[in-house]
């Protein structure tokens, strides 16, 4: 198979979507926090957390949904905690953020080697969320790009169609927007800013917990240390490129998870993994550069 035969291939736009699932969910909920003007780097520990306790929420009750629950619920926790240390204890959100992250990591690992005995937790008694056969024509074109996704994949793009209506048609959607744009004039205008950044914290922290869900329950039920690896990051940039426009936001993630798709494929045709393993991020910097390239030419001229 050539290069760009890769590129197009059923196989490459089936793990794009696959791996564009978990990045529009987060993106449905964060970029409410986006555009309220949070600073907000800690949803790498987010999902970290979430795709644990999902894993153990399935282990122990024998449902998938279960899990997906406990996901949601650790997001929520976890966001609350960083909500905490923010708005009540104003920290420093740099710091607080890379301090969620890095402990995440070590936390989740002591987790489940406490739990599960191991550091990498696979065939257990877990249910993951099976695949859906579409009615299509069997081994079609469309049947394999769209063919045995999970019900997570499908609803992901929804639920950001319903953000971005929210954000753009709705009264709260028009508060979270003015409490970003200018918190002292919503102040004034009697929007409580305190009240709205909490609340969509909240948002984010739902959604993030199901994209963490998503992480350890899709297809297969397992989990490993450091197994978001930068997913967290990819959402925070497709947010910040699109400024918390979820529609937008949904299209640089596409761009990202084909990036990683084709990093996958790559592999096939000889390619050095590490090359290929660059491809996602590289694709980050390219986007947030023509996405500022005003700027970058206003900056050439001073």
């Amino acid at each position: 198979m050539s290069f760009l035969e890769v590129l197009v291939s059923v196989v490459t736009l089936n793990a794009a979507l696959r791996m564009a699932a978990p990045l529009l969910l987060g993106i449905a909920g964060f970029s409410f926090s986006n555009k309220a003007g949070i600073l907000n780097l800690a949803l790498e520990s987010f999902m970290t957390f979430s795709a644990f306790f999902a894993l153990w929420g399935s282990w122990m009750f024998h449902s998938a949904g279960i899990g997906a629950l406990c996901g949601i619920l650790a997001g929520l926790i976890f966001s609350a905690l960083y909500g905490f240390f923010i708005f009540t204890l104003n920290g420093n959100g740099l710091i607080t953020g890379v301090g969620f992250n890095l402990s995440a990591w070590g936390l989740t690992t002591m987790l489940a080697v406490a739990v599960f005995g191991t550091r990498s937790v696979t065939n257990i008694d877990a249910v993951a969320f099976q695949g859906i056969t579409l009615p299509l024509r069997d081994g079609g074109f469309l049947d394999s790009v769209f063919g045995n996704q999970t019900i997570l994949v499908w609803i992901a793009p929804f639920l950001v169609l319903i953000s971005h209506w929210v954000m753009y048609k709705t009264k709260f959607g028009l508060r979270v927007r003015m409490v970003g744009l200018n918190p002292s004039a919503a102040e004034t205008a009697g929007v409580s800013v305190t009240k709205y950044n909490w609340i969509c914290m909240m948002i984010s922290g739902v959604f993030t917990g199901l994209a963490g869900a998503f992480v350890s329950l899709n297809s297969l039920a397992m989990f490993t240390e450091n197994m978001v690896a930068g997913r967290g990051f990819l959402i925070l940039a497709s947010a910040m490129v699109a400024n918390g426009n979820p529609l937008m936001g949904m299209l640089t993630a596409l761009l990202f998870a084909y990036a990683q798709a084709c990093g996958l494929t790559l592999t096939g045709l000889g390619i050095q993994g590490q090359l290929v393993e660059m491809l996602p991020y590289i694709a980050v910097l390219l986007v947030m550069l023509l996405a500022n390239v005003k700027n970058v030419r206003k900056a050439g001229e001073i």
